[in-house]
């Protein structure tokens, strides 16, 4: 950990330097110009090693990660990432807050399912349609859904997966400190994914700021932890597709919701699409790269409450596979709109069905 804070040493470097002292982290920290000469390390290395201990103390540093209740492994952890292990230049540390429920599913030989999901910061009341409507079957199957804490696009497929009692891990620029996570706006989100069996992981150490450097790096980390990475809405200077690039080049899928063509945050996805990314226009599309033995879809009938009403049932099998507007509900039962908009807040305060915002209800 001592060791990865210093400027300079990135994990292609530290790792080299590992392999020079046999993974003996200890002997490279402790190590003098002579036994770096001996191992052929560069003098500019071997220098910014011991003029930057002088500074590093592990202890103290440990101490700090208590009091922040901050976790941390390496790259020999047992529970270390499966697929992050294989990418090019893995963290060799990991900060991390969360369940070890969900470190276990990750760090599992039979590759649990993860999604990766990335997109515009600013995305469109489409875009949310889409999402809601493609990611709700797969959230409901399990499959871990990986995002970058941003605001759009990555929050809502945080909050998307909570709503649908599903587990998130999320990747952020920034440390994990409480008063330097990135962004602040999201913090309540975050608590809400860790009280919820979420992960909430970082390489850099616990009091550094979301640099605009840092991103793409944590980019690398988002789509390592996938098996294939979805892009919703983006344009063509989105970091969705620094990510979609870092996909590609961990032979991972990258699939891409497309979009008008005169809307700038779909230039990016319908970049990626005629590039040779997979078009992605429903749940299924997901399915199949993910390889993935769905059950089948639940029966209209199935999970409805017995001591609900005729008017309220009505409600319920219409919301009972994907969510929906209230416009499309009026128009799918043969209540008035007044009678609707009065049973939806029975329902919800039943807690038989939750809006998601935007007068999109769902089926809890």
């Amino acid at each position: 950990m001592a060791l990865s804070q210093i400027n300079g040493l990135g994990p292609v470097i530290l790792g080299k330097l590992l392999e020079a002292f046999n993974n003996d982290v200890k002997a490279c920290f402790k190590a003098s110009f002579l036994d770096f000469h001996d191992l052929k390390v560069s003098e500019k290395i071997a220098a910014l090693i011991i003029e930057n201990k002088k500074t590093l103390n592990p202890d103290k540093l440990i101490e700090q990660l208590d009091k922040e209740d901050i976790k941390i492994m390496t790259f020999f952890n047992e529970h270390y990432p499966t697929l992050l292990k294989e990418i090019y230049a893995p963290p060799l540390v990991l900060y991390y807050r969360g369940n070890d429920s969900a470190l276990e599913k990750l760090s599992s030989k039979e590759n649990w399912p993860t999604l990766a999901v990335v997109g515009s910061r600013k995305i469109s009341n489409y875009g949310k349609t889409i999402m809601t409507e493609i990611l709700a079957e797969i959230i409901r199957e399990k499959v871990i859904i990986v995002s970058g804490l941003a605001m759009g696009v990555d929050s809502l497929a945080h909050q998307l997966t909570l709503d649908y009692h599903g587990q998130t891990v999320t990747v952020v620029g920034s440390g994990l400190a409480w008063d330097y996570l990135y962004p602040q706006a999201n913090k309540k989100l975050t608590k809400d994914i860790l009280k919820n069996d979420g992960l909430l992981f970082s390489e850099f150490p616990p009091f550094m700021q979301g640099l605009p450097a840092n991103f793409p790096r944590r980019n690398r980390i988002i789509s390592g932890l996938a098996q294939a990475t979805l892009i919703i809405e983006a344009s063509l200077t989105s970091g969705a597709l620094i990510t979609a690039k870092y996909a590609l080049e961990q032979n991972r899928e990258v699939l891409a919701v497309p979009g008008a063509i005169n809307s700038s945050t779909s230039q990016g996805t319908n970049y990626l699409i005629q590039n040779g990314a997979k078009l992605v226009a429903g749940a299924e599309d997901i399915r199949q790269s993910l390889n993935l033995n769905f059950k089948e879809k639940k029966t209209i009938n199935d999970s409805l409450p017995l001591q609900a009403t005729d008017d309220e049932l009505m409600i319920l099998k219409i919301l009972n596979i994907s969510p929906l507007h209230i416009d499309k509900i009026i128009e799918n039962c043969t209540l008035e709109t007044a009678q609707v908009n009065s049973l939806l807040l029975q329902l919800e305060l039943k807690g038989w069905i939750k809006n998601i915002g935007g007068q999109n209800y769902i089926k809890n």
